[in-house]
């Protein structure tokens, strides 16, 4: 696992970056209404030292621990997607790679299978 990346100044999400974390949130649970509300002002902190299309979302860090709460497989891969809060915030969209190389970027929405964690 490669140390996290920080950006100097933290960044607004990519085109695809925001459609996948929509896509992560188009799910039903407990609090998603209150997330979904954050990714209009929602900027990147940092990413994965290893060049996978990870990222960490810049919020206050009041809170202690993460919580995964959704998951999505990309069709024809056994790569997936994860999504984790950090209390009340959004806190990362990690890509789980299982081939020799990781994409640089986060797939088509047309691949993502989402579920919330239970």
């Amino acid at each position: 696992m490669s140390e996290p990346t920080q950006d100097a100044v933290p960044r607004p999400l990519t085109e695809r970056e925001r459609s996948v974390v929509e896509a992560m949130l188009s799910v039903s649970f407990d609090g998603v209404e209150a997330l979904r509300r954050q990714v209009p002002s929602l900027l990147v902190s940092g990413g994965c030292g290893c060049g996978c299309p990870t990222i960490y979302f810049a919020h206050p860090k009041d809170e202690v621990g993460v919580w995964q709460r959704v998951n999505a497989s990309i069709t024809g891969t056994h790569d997936g997607l994860m999504l984790f809060t950090s209390g009340q915030w959004l806190d990362s969209l990690e890509y789980v790679g299982t081939g020799e190389r990781d994409p640089a970027e986060f797939p088509d929405l047309g691949l993502l299978v989402v579920e919330p964690c239970s």
